[in-house]
């Protein structure tokens, strides 16, 4: 493989590594009400326009998220632990 290659491969790794770090990022401040459903299902969907499979990947959270939402009694705004 030539180094373009595998610079190119290198960068992908680490694309998919800060993907994962933020979907998580964002997971565990909804979770902890450091922000609002809103505000995280914004993110989210941002994070999944990228590309298909980033949007295969954001639909677990976006799950998360929904579900969080459903806890708060469809209160979006709430950030019970801000």
């Amino acid at each position: 493989m030539s180094n373009a290659g595998m610079m190119e491969n290198e960068h992908q790794r680490r694309a998919l590594a800060v993907e994962g770090a933020l979907m998580l990022l964002i997971d565990g401040l909804a979770s902890r009400g450091t922000i609002s459903v809103d505000e995280a299902e914004d993110m989210l969907r941002v994070l999944a326009s990228s590309s298909e499979g980033s949007a295969a990947r954001a639909s677990s959270s976006l799950r998360v998220v929904k579900q969080i939402r459903k806890l708060r009694r469809g209160d979006g705004m709430a950030t019970p632990g801000a």
